[in-house]
């Protein structure tokens, strides 16, 4: 009866047919971890007609890169142990997930001639978490030129990373609470129409030209011999929707990929950009630029301008031709650094998001209160209570006037009462956090003589 195999060793002395594996050669490539479903599904792929006999291998410290060389070990406490098949599942978005292997072995033939690959993970003390593909092979026959081609094959599918094409992505973690785990989070954000877009013409104008016609015209402008990398920069008061014009904006290029980054994740924009080449065309976004990106003269940390240098040489480093399309977004546009935003290549245009006019106040109502009857005037009493107020304010406060037509079992109906209780509510003017909270400017405060401002909470 044959012994079970327990050790890496025996099931690699078996395969190449001796027990002194001193002479196994083998070459490595290590990728980001994101890349690990598309290396995975890519070598199970090559080797699918190749009848490959597959291994789980226990990994002693996870900040050690297991290697072959490990492998081969028969002796002492470094011997490596086979071990069950163990999967993680990855979320590659659109509902989907992918079975990822911790670390695995594979054994097989190719034209008679013996070879293992090696797929491994491991953090680096600095580097973080890293994915490694490696090939063992006999020297002096074939299998050197076979596993130099299954590498350029498995390292071309990093590159051109299907998983992950088209989709919205950020270097975050899972909040923990799906189970699922990976260096990458897949935002399923909610598709926003054209109509759902509340800005004056004229500032709608300047997307479509600066954005959509933009895009529309890659191949043409490529073709002309210019650039296809665009920056823009999208300001205006908090509450105004520029994050909102964020995501219509993604969801309107389909055939973009968009990658997401705040302030707090600047540290790692080589990663961002190099996500953004590989998955080109692309969109990054960098919200609140100006807590990375601020004049120098106000910076005082060096921290802070490494930040800052690191930023605008990402930027400067790409090439004419990389079809990115950066989306930068902040509250303090007179805070940014000169070289940020007046420097074409970086910032090619500053589009400003202010807080609406009449005219958009009267279709955010109407947007956010497409549930609610509103009686003769009281729409038009909301409006014009409503001047100064961002968006977020107009949203706050259509809710608000819901909950009241409820509270009176009123249905769905808003009287002209409800909008002068609700926009009369002294506890939104009482302070200055009341008013930021819900988006009201000082400009839209209705002045009170008997309150000194200096004593605001």
């Amino acid at each position: 009866m044959n012994q079970p195999i327990r050790f890496a060793w025996e099931a690699l002395g078996a395969h190449f047919g001796s027990t002194d594996l001193t002479g196994l050669s083998s070459s490595r490539r290590r990728f980001a971890p994101h890349l690990l479903p598309d290396l995975q599904s890519t070598i199970e792929a090559e080797l699918a007609a190749l009848s490959p006999r597959l291994f789980g291998i226990h990994q002693q410290h996870e900040f050690i890169a297991p290697k072959l060389s490990d492998l081969v070990i028969s002796q002492g406490h470094h011997v490596v142990a086979l071990t069950p098949l163990q999967y993680q599942d990855i979320d590659v978005g659109s509902h989907e997930t992918y079975a990822s292997l911790n670390n695995a072995l594979w054994l097989f033939e190719a034209e008679g001639e013996p070879l293992a690959i090696l797929l491994s993970q491991f953090f680096e003390p600095r580097g973080g978490q890293v994915v490694q593909v490696e090939i063992g092979f006999l020297p002096g026959g074939n299998a050197a030129a076979f596993a130099r081609d299954i590498l350029g094959r498995v390292q071309r599918a990093g590159e051109a990373s299907r998983y992950y094409r088209g989709k919205i992505l950020s270097f975050e973690p899972s909040a923990g609470y799906d189970g699922m785990h990976s260096a990458m989070r897949v935002h399923d954000l909610p598709a926003v129409a054209r109509e759902d877009v509340i800005l004056a013409p004229a500032t709608m104008a300047r997307l479509d030209a600066h954005v959509f016609e933009f895009d529309r015209h890659r191949a043409g402008l490529k073709r002309l011999g210019q650039s296809t990398r665009k920056g823009i920069l999208l300001y205006g008061p908090p509450g105004t929707g520029k994050t909102h014009v964020i995501r219509y904006v993604a969801a309107n290029l389909p055939g973009r990929t968009t990658i997401l980054a705040t302030a707090e994740q600047m540290p790692s924009i080589g990663r961002y950009i190099a996500l953004a080449r590989t998955l080109q065309p692309s969109i990054v976004v960098l919200e609140d630029v100006d807590l990375v990106g601020r004049a120098r003269e106000e910076i005082n940390s060096v921290k802070t301008e490494t930040l800052l240098n690191r930023l605008l040489n990402e930027m400067d480093g790409l090439a004419p031709e990389a079809d990115i399309l950066f989306v930068l977004t902040t509250n303090r546009p007179e805070d940014i650094e000169e070289a940020l935003a007046s420097r074409p290549g970086r910032v090619d245009e500053a589009i400003e998001i202010p807080l609406p006019d009449a005219y958009c106040r009267r279709r955010l109502v109407s947007l956010y209160g497409r549930a609610l009857a509103f009686a003769d005037g009281a729409a038009a009493r909301a409006v014009e209570a409503s001047d100064g107020g961002s968006a977020a304010y107009v949203k706050e406060m259509v809710r608000r006037l819901a909950q009241r037509a409820l509270a009176r079992n009123g249905g769905n109906a808003v009287t002209l009462a409800d909008v002068e209780a609700v926009f009369g509510d002294p506890g939104i003017l009482s302070s200055r956090v009341n008013r930021r909270i819900v988006g009201l400017t000082e400009r839209g405060r209705k002045p009170d003589p008997d309150q000194d401002d200096c004593c605001e909470a």
